[in-house]
């Protein structure tokens, strides 16, 4: 709870210093015990910090435990890492999402129309969708429709396709009010265009349904070099700090490790043979782990969970990884590689290490990327990179169960990886329509197992 208070009220500092005289001298003409309404303006970037805690805080680290790309290793993380959880675990980010991001979303949005600033209706509709799609991928069935709704305090569950359904139709909605701009950022830094970031989100949303087509298309307007959606962690002050850095090095240092992870057997030649003639990880290894005579194998603090690095909330790399991954499920074999090797490129430019072009004589069964076609020799190697690309983010849990695990991640515990987060305790004891039955195995509508 101190974690979020600080960063929220470093948020909070960024994006008002500059109106700090106005307010002062207008103060004195208010009643100072009557409650005055919010300015929009100013709430964004509160629901924007929201989608930062979901994506980079609570809900990552455990999504990157099922995932393989950590270790729960010391107190209550050692029993996450044996999928021994329970409802009341869930109840932070389930907050996070609705009081803080969903429910203020929505005001913003009616403030928004009512001063009929498309702009700002355009970015609370792109963020009220990314916490949306971000729910429905972690829990499947989440309330929507009736959610945050005054009068209603007990909203149903909707089903997770009619959830996505909703937040393409936000998305498609800021695109209409116009989000070919950077404007109402306040929780973000880096180049990024809100039209790009709405088009990838549709990507992702379609991806997550499994219509290539569609998914393939969105893309192709999508997150363009350079032009990543990054939380902003420029300042290296407490509470502005990366969130995993926060909780690394600074608030719970040694609860999660990466020694023996799936992630680590990857980039580690010895235990999973990833490196090939055209690869080689070693920079990308020294930049995710913390190799300094650490054991337990550490998550890097001083590298990719830096204090000051800013964590990818929509990224470039992402988008090219949702073109390469249509293009191979509808059988274009060229055109998936060609977005393939632009993320490795990518690599290459801003990780270091041996990313060479891949040709389609590479794949298939007995090549340097082997498999039992070409084409799923292909596909896995996407599926691949994308799982390493996007360490420390949620999506690789979901192309996990999208796919049926199809790169093959180990269990830590049994024969299978946990399918959904429980629906939180909190939720159950307020709610009378929430399932109370259920467990972290159970498929979720999007993706049979």
């Amino acid at each position: 709870m101190k974690k979020k208070i600080a960063l929220i009220f470093s948020v909070a500092l960024a994006v008002g210093l500059t109106s700090c005289k106005k307010d002062i001298k207008e103060i004195n003409k208010e009643n100072p015990g009557q409650f005055s309404d919010s300015d929009p303006v100013l709430m964004i970037s509160g629901a924007q910090l929201a989608n930062v805690l979901v994506n980079e805080g609570e809900a990552a680290r455990m999504a990157g435990i099922f995932a393989g790309h950590h270790v729960g290793f010391d107190r209550q993380f050692v029993s996450y890492n044996d999928y021994v959880v329970n409802a009341g675990d869930f109840n932070n980010p389930w907050s996070n999402i609705y009081t803080e991001g969903v429910a203020q979303c929505r005001i913003i949005r009616a403030k928004a129309a009512k001063a009929n600033n498309k702009q700002l209706n355009a970015v609370a509709c792109i963020t009220e969708a990314n916490l949306l799609l971000t729910a429905s991928a972690l829990w499947g069935d989440i309330p929507n429709t009736e959610a945050c709704v005054d009068g209603i305090s007990s909203p149903k569950f909707d089903k997770m396709t009619a959830v996505h359904n909703a937040a393409i139709a936000l998305l498609d909605s800021a695109l209409v009010y116009g989000a070919n701009h950077a404007n109402y950022s306040g929780a973000y830094v880096g180049n990024h265009n809100w039209a790009q970031v709405a088009n990838t989100l549709r990507a992702r949303a379609y991806l997550h349904m499994k219509d290539y087509t569609k998914a393939a298309a969105a893309a192709a307007n999508g997150i363009a070099a350079g032009k990543d959606l990054l939380a902003n962690h420029s300042q290296a002050t407490p509470g502005a700090w990366n969130l995993y850095y926060d909780f690394l090095d600074w608030n719970r240092s040694g609860y999660i490790s990466a020694s023996g992870s799936h992630m680590e057997k990857l980039l580690d030649s010895s235990a999973i043979f990833r490196n090939n003639a055209k690869t080689d990880e070693s920079d990308r290894y020294a930049y995710y782990f913390n190799d300094a005579g650490y054991t337990p194998l550490d998550p890097n603090w001083d590298g990719i969970f830096g204090a000051t690095a800013n964590f990818p909330i929509v990224s470039y790399v992402e988008n090219k990884l949702i073109l390469a991954e249509c293009a191979i499920r509808n059988n274009d074999a060229t055109t998936a590689i060609g977005h393939l090797n632009s993320v490795r490129s990518d690599n290459a430019t801003n990780i270091g290490g041996q990313y060479d072009d891949y040709v389609i004589g590479d794949f298939g069964p007995g090549q340097m990327v082997p498999g039992t076609t070409v084409n799923n020799a292909i596909s896995k190697e996407i599926l691949v990179e994308k799982y390493v690309s996007l360490y420390g983010q949620i999506e690789p849990w979901c192309d996990l169960r999208r796919t049926k695990n199809e790169i093959g991640v180990t269990p830590n515990k049994g024969n299978q990886l946990p399918q959904r987060f429980l629906v939180p305790q909190d939720e159950i004891n307020a709610n009378k329509n929430a399932p109370t039955a259920g467990s972290l195995f159970d498929a979720l509508e999007l993706w049979p197992q």
